[in-house]
């Protein structure tokens, strides 16, 4: 009727006998008029048609004697055929109501036939105490062919209530129906034909004694009314079902119209699309989530999950951007540890690989082990779980036992071991198990089908808890009575990662994506941002920096703020010990300054000063660290070997320099242990005191006409050794007065005699032969000179004397010839 329709559900207005959202359907007992494009009531005669309902083209369905497109004209010459045998016609209700016994006995006859005086009646045996009383239960006890509770009317197939019981009917070719208060033979309800061995239309179920039952197909959705002969079920139009097809076709909705549903196959159930699929979806094609509940799957249950985020945050989404890879053995793990139920006793005896499985002998293993025993699985299998949710857990095993049934067989088949206190324990139970057979398994890992270790049903909340830390995962390892060897093969475990979906990586789902709280990060909210740490135990949520919320996993614990004095934003998330403390300081809580400053930690960025030891530039610090004294003040505490004071501003004894000058240092003295006089260096120049005859920074010099060494220093300016070196001195003043820089003609005989002369007096004046050797030489033989002849020792000083001189005049003669 308009073009507009209902803003908000979109109804359209439709027109007489029109429905539809769209008005696109004949309402109910309505035909579609092609010519008048309309839709017009069927109009079917509520004596001749069988229902109001009508076929496309608007004709009823009659019933048997009727005719015309209403059903409202009776057909000439129709007649019912009955039995040959004289059976009375009655209406179907009154054949009902003497089928029934004709109702209660004070309505029979006036009342008075029947009537009785209270207990049981004329129908029931009579004891031989005058008594009419009824059992517990009220049921008198009945004479043959009486019924009722009060044996007040005939049992089908007898009539004619009296004192002493009822008669049989004689109508054996009808079921040995007939009426209870004349006996006149009749068919059972809703049979035709002459031994009433048919149903009438309409019905279904011939029995002889009882009659047919009335089809009560749907007139809306059953394309006739006349059903099934044996089953009773009705012929159903397409969007319609059920026996009676009063009830709309799998997709369809809103009975009698049955309209399609175009549900959500994830977030709607299979039977029905006017219930959702779980508690977790809504919309009106149950095409999404609940608030508080995100992906919406086919595979789940309850069409989406509930978030969890460890009761931090009720609003999370389905993870986008992960993929499913596999946690499998490494190339050198070839074998497993067994160990037993509980993990506490583990053994390598028995165990070994021949590829590309691990083998268990029993035989070697029972001394170590009873059973049941376990594979465990390696240290990559350990950890934080959180995104094996939905996963996977996949292996082969194969056992080989005498018999198929043993104490191992109802042992679980994995053993999960986890949670925030490592304490939870999950069972799975895998039925199936056939000794001498390999079988693969893929163990879902979300919390349905499995157990707690004392049989409770898991909860998704629970599973996750497990998640938070896996400590270890157990697979069983014996099966069976009198077991000889098992094995295990293609272990691995599916988790989610970052990454693009492939061929072989598909997307991962079920993994929530949390909005999570200050101070808290990760899928599920399951780690500490950064800049807080895990503290667990009663005072987590009195902590000072504690986050707003605190998880519901018992002994997860709460994520406080790092402690670090002001000059660090991260620390361990487990150890709450700080990192990358800033400022010039250290410690566990950035509390105390570094080596090489001072001051206290109060939380400002110059908390922590350098130490001045004696001088802030690198070169001169001489101490690595010093301590505050005061407020303002200070002393250094490992002065450098040499330096000392307060500040290491001064040499220490033996030592010397300036250390406040930059670049300046204490230098060691050094001072000669023969040349200098006991005590330290000026501790600023270094300068020794030095004995006589030694000079230099550390008298390690010997002056001239000194003889130096360990034993002393002994002075040669004597009348003996100091007279050979005086004349050396004159000898050696005459050589260098000469002047040898005017030019000179070319004298070359001359050069030549002299060049000969001047081999001659390097010999003469080699080591050997030179004043200082002489000297030596003397003394030398100091001590034998003193012992001798004071002649022998004249004679020697005077050739001595005498050689000198002679030397002395070789000389001169030789430059005066060369001039």
């Amino acid at each position: 009727m308009s073009e507009a329709c209902h803003k908000e559900t979109g109804q359209c207005q439709c027109r007489e006998h029109v429905l539809g959202r769209q008005c696109d359907e004949c309402m109910p007992n309505c035909w579609w008029h092609a010519e008048r494009q309309e839709c017009l009531p069927c109009e079917c005669s509520p004596q001749g048609a069988l229902g109001q309902r009508c076929d496309v083209e608007g004709r009823c369905i009659c019933r048997p004697g009727h005719s015309g497109r209403r059903c409202d004209l009776r057909r000439q010459g129709y007649e019912r055929r009955e039995t040959r045998r004289p059976v009375e016609r009655v209406p179907v209700e009154v054949a009902q109501q003497r089928w029934d016994g004709g109702g209660s006995s004070s309505s029979r006859s006036g009342g008075s036939l029947y009537r009785t005086t209270g207990g049981c009646p004329r129908g029931a045996y009579r004891p031989r105490i005058a008594s009419f009383d009824c059992d517990e239960a009220g049921q008198c006890r009945c004479q043959p062919g009486v019924t009722g509770p009060k044996c007040d009317r005939c049992s089908r197939g007898f009539f004619l209530f009296q004192e002493g019981g009822c008669t049989p009917c004689d109508c054996n070719h009808v079921g040995n129906n007939c009426d209870a208060n004349t006996g006149q033979c009749i068919c059972p309800p809703h049979t035709i034909g002459e031994r009433c061995d048919r149903c009438a239309p309409n019905h279904w179920g011939h029995d002889i004694m009882t009659g047919c039952k009335e089809c009560g197909c749907s007139v809306v959705g059953s394309v006739a009314q006349q059903c099934n002969m044996n089953t009773g079920c009705c012929l159903c139009r397409d969007a319609y079902r059920g026996e009676k097809c009063n009830e709309c076709q799998l997709g369809y909705r809103d009975f009698p119209q049955c309209t399609a549903c175009e549900c959500n196959t994830a977030g709607s159930e299979s039977e029905t699309c006017d219930q959702e699929r779980g508690a977790n979806v809504e919309g009106h094609s149950c095409e999404r989530c609940k608030p508080a509940t995100f992906g919406l799957s086919v595979r789940n249950t309850q069409g989406c999950s509930k978030c969890y985020c460890y009761g931090l945050s009720q609003s999370c989404s389905e993870a986008q951007g992960l993929i499913r890879m596999w946690l499998a053995l490494k190339q050198d793990q070839t074998v497993l540890p067994l160990v037993d139920k509980s993990n506490s006793v583990e053994t390598m005896t028995g165990v070994s690989f021949q590829h590309p499985e691990i083998l268990a002998h029993a035989d070697q293993v029972t001394p170590a082990l009873t059973e049941p025993y376990y594979w465990r699985l390696p240290e990559q299998f350990k950890g934080s779980m959180i995104t094996a949710y939905g996963g996977q857990l996949k292996y082969a095993v194969y056992y080989e036992a005498r018999d198929e049934t043993g104490s191992s067989s109802y042992e679980p088949q994995v053993v999960i071991r986890g949670g925030p206190n490592k304490d939870m324990v999950i069972t799975r139970h895998t039925p199936g198990l056939q000794i001498g057979q390999l079988t693969r398994h893929e163990i879902d890992m979300t919390e349905h089908e499995w157990k707690h270790a004392d049989g409770r049903s898991m909860t998704r909340e629970d599973f996750m808890d497990i998640l938070f830390y896996v400590d270890y995962i157990l697979i069983k390892a014996s099966q069976g009575n009198q077991m000889r060897h098992s094995r295990i093969s293609e272990i691995s475990l599916t988790v989610a990662e970052e990454g693009l979906p492939t061929t072989e990586s598909e997307r991962a789902h079920q993994i929530e994506n949390c909005e999570c709280p200050a101070g808290y990060s990760g899928l599920s909210c399951e780690e500490c941002s950064a800049g807080f740490f895990r503290l667990r135990g009663s005072a987590a949520g009195l902590a000072s920096g504690a986050a707003s919320r605190v998880p519901s996993a018992a002994g997860m614990g709460s994520c406080v703020r790092c402690q670090c004095s002001g000059h660090s934003t991260t620390c361990d998330p487990e150890t709450s010990v700080c990192q990358n403390c800033k400022d010039n300081t250290e410690g566990s809580r950035c509390d105390r300054c570094a080596p090489g400053f001072y001051g206290v930690v109060r939380g400002f960025h110059d908390d922590c000063k350098p130490c001045a030891c004696p001088l802030t530039n690198p070169e001169n610090n001489f101490s690595p660290t010093c301590v505050s004294e005061d407020f303002h003040d200070y002393r250094c505490t490992e002065c450098a070997e040499g330096y000392e004071g307060r500040h290491c501003e001064r040499c220490s004894s033996g030592y010397h320099g300036n250390p406040g000058m930059p670049g300046g240092r204490c230098e060691e003295c050094k001072c000669s242990a023969w040349g200098a006089l006991p005590g330290p260096c000026d501790p600023e120049t270094g300068q020794c005191r030095c004995r006589g005859g030694a000079s230099g920074l550390s008298c390690g010099q010997c002056m001239e006409r000194h003889v130096c060494g360990p034993a002393g220093i002994t002075s040669c300016d004597d009348d003996c050794a100091g007279l050979l070196i005086r004349d050396m001195d004159n000898l050696y003043g005459v050589i260098t007065s000469v002047n040898l820089t005017t030019p000179l003609p070319p004298p070359y005989k001359i050069l030549y005699r002299f060049e000969n002369m001047t081999e001659e007096l390097k010999h003469m004046l080699s080591p050997q032969r030179a004043p200082e050797r002489l000297l030596q030489l003397a003394d030398s033989n100091l001590g034998s000179v003193v012992s001798a002849d004071g002649e022998q020792v004249e004679d020697d000083a005077g050739r001595i004397h005498k050689g000198a001189e002679d030397l002395l005049r070789f000389i001169q003669d030789t430059l005066l010839g060369a001039t």
